[in-house]
């Protein structure tokens, strides 16, 4: 396939992110019948999220950006569906959706940054996503206890979680390119550059 032009891939991109943005504000307003009320603040937090999203993507020069840029326009659409109604649960509910929002914007950085899921954005995503998860139990009130009395019944856990992510890190860190093997180029600069210091 031929390569298009720099400016249609600009226009391409900016033509993708307001259908994206017109979806995300036009959605609550239909699927309610023209009767949500949807809040200034879910609107302006969803455009400036769009907005930062699209600079970051046509220059990409920081994951920050981009992450904050997605971060935002995803929460603000989670906030404007809950604050529209369409959703029975309220704020009070849903918020731990944005934990989870976060871990997904954290993989999705580093897929585009890298072009491939990397270590580093993977684990701290998937960290999100569970607490994200776990959070939510409670704030439904799926786990009928309340969170003070379920932690201290099951703090013991944690240390036993700790532990077994840390054995994991060890194997894995054992033979880290049988793993990970895209890892293996940046394993062998490191070697190479080791050699060179000697």
């Amino acid at each position: 396939m031929k390569k298009l032009a720099a400016t249609t891939l600009n226009i391409i991109l900016a033509l993708g992110v307001v259908c994206i943005l017109a979806g995300i504000l036009l959605f609550p307003r239909l699927a309610s019948h023209f009767n949500a009320h949807v809040e200034t603040w879910t609107v302006i937090l969803t455009v400036v999220g769009a907005l930062v999203f699209y600079f970051s993507l046509l220059k990409y020069s920081s994951a920050l950006v981009f992450f904050l840029g997605l971060y935002a326009l995803l929460t603000g659409f989670l906030f404007m569906i809950i604050g529209s109604g369409l959703i029975p649960f309220g704020i009070e509910g849903l918020w731990p959706v944005s934990i989870i929002l976060a871990g997904f914007s954290v993989l999705f950085t580093g897929i585009t940054k890298d072009r491939r899921i990397r270590v580093s954005y993977l684990f701290p995503s998937v960290f999100l996503i569970g607490m994200g998860f776990y959070f939510l139990l409670f704030s439904l009130n799926l786990i009928s206890m309340g969170f003070r009395k379920w932690i201290s019944i099951f703090w013991p856990l944690f240390p036993v979680l700790l532990g077994i992510c840390l054995i994991i890190l060890f194997l894995i860190q054992q033979n880290p390119a049988a793993h990970f093997p895209y890892d293996k180029s940046e394993s062998l600069e490191n070697d190479f550059e080791e050699d060179a210091k000697e």
